[in-house]
């Protein structure tokens, strides 16, 4: 029973520091992915979050003066524009973001496995353009081919535009890699016929608070719309992007159930095994008991037992839990679908100060609830134990 009750604490544990690691790994590396991606701050008009609208922003001098903020590390407009790429035998829907000089593309540069990022701000314009692996196999294209895209303009005009494609990317987050596409600003800016942008993404310094900085801005470009009647509004990326985040804060839930089965199991297999070792030891019991030792005593001796046979599962499960863990971030053995997951493989953090505190937490909640089996031992009658010896 010992050996039964130490296998099923190290395997809930062990199932625990796996659980918290694959919870807290996939939050961190999409919000990674995302942010720099995306960027933690996008100013943009309320009409166009999460969707693209032909609402743009006026980069007027008051936005500028806005954007001097010393919180803001660096920022870049865009413009976007829902588009089709068409060849001979292929029609695939992407979103082209035009960028200029100030974007800082080292996100996808590092994510290029085929070419290179589009130039941008060069003279004459250039057509470059830089798409996700999924998007070229898809169109059946490789860098160097020239690829038609047709847009729709706010009149139901189709408008037809021809782009070299000079790179392609892999990001791994399934809708980033079917839905964009880079360029040269102006290549997306003619498209609209005027000079507003569609927003700024801002990128800020490190310790900034994002909430607090987006209350602030936000004031200002409420106080704006009053001055010159410019419609903007600062979104956070969890803002922009409501499904990605909301299907992560399921896991939470997915990550208590887990944990909470998991330490019932440890619970329910030490109580039971503790609660034999009290009935197995009865006899020893009433002796200890006849011989003058208080009851307090005799739970003492039963928890300090439980406690034993805790932490020798708590060590096995920690160093299986851990290695697991640590093989997987690593090595990252256990792949996933990115249709349906948004990553290639299974996230794995070392998230350290949570196995503390699931280590702690599980040993206090058991050694607790061992209480209940060790009371036993108090109700264990001297007479009754020694009557028939």
């Amino acid at each position: 029973m010992e050996r039964v009750a130490t296998i099923a604490t190290a395997i809930s544990l062990a199932v625990v520091i796996i659980t918290l690691s694959v919870v807290i790994g996939f939050k961190h590396d999409l919000h990674q992915l995302i942010s720099g991606a995306v960027s933690d701050i996008v100013i943009t008009a309320p009409q166009s979050r999460g969707v693209v609208s032909s609402v743009g922003i006026e980069p007027t001098q008051h936005i500028a003066n806005i954007l001097t903020d010393n919180r803001i590390a660096h920022y870049s407009p865009f413009v976007t524009k829902e588009g089709v790429l068409k060849s001979n035998d292929n029609i695939v829907g992407v979103l082209l973001k035009g960028v200029d000089t100030l974007y800082d593309r080292s996100f996808y540069e590092q994510r290029i496995i085929e070419g290179h990022f589009p130039r941008l701000g060069e003279e004459p314009r250039t057509k470059d353009l830089l798409l996700s692996e999924r998007v070229a196999h898809g169109m059946d294209v490789e860098v160097g081919d020239r690829i038609e895209m047709l847009f729709i303009d706010h009149k139901g005009t189709v408008l037809r535009d021809r782009f070299e494609l000079s790179g392609i990317y892999h990001t791994g987050v399934d809708f980033l890699d079917a839905t964009y596409a880079f360029t040269d600003l102006r290549n997306v800016a003619r498209l609209y016929g005027n000079s507003s942008v569609t927003g700024y993404e801002l990128w800020l310094a490190e310790g900034c608070n994002k909430l607090d900085f987006q209350e602030d801005i936000n004031i200002a470009l409420f106080d704006l719309y009053y001055e010159d009647y410019t419609e903007a509004e600062a979104f956070t990326i969890e803002e922009m992007f409501t499904d990605v985040f909301g299907w992560l804060a399921t896991h939470d839930v997915t990550a208590t159930a887990v944990i909470v089965i998991m330490l019932i199991v440890a619970l329910l297999n030490m109580a039971t095994a503790l609660l034999i070792i009290v009935l197995e030891r009865e006899r020893m019991i009433g002796q200890l008991r006849a011989m003058g030792m208080r009851r307090i005593a005799v739970i003492e001796v039963f928890l300090f037992r439980a406690l034993f046979i805790i932490l020798r599962g708590v060590v096995w499960g920690t160093v299986v839990g851990v290695a697991l863990a640590a093989v997987q971030h690593i090595w990252r053995i256990v792949p996933l679908p990115s249709e349906g997951y948004m990553l290639d493989a299974v996230p794995a953090s070392m998230c350290w100060g949570w196995w503390l505190a699931a280590i702690v937490g599980g040993i206090v909640a058991t050694l607790l609830f061992m209480l209940l089996p060790a009371a036993v031992t108090a109700r264990v009658s001297p007479a009754d134990t020694m009557r028939y010896e």
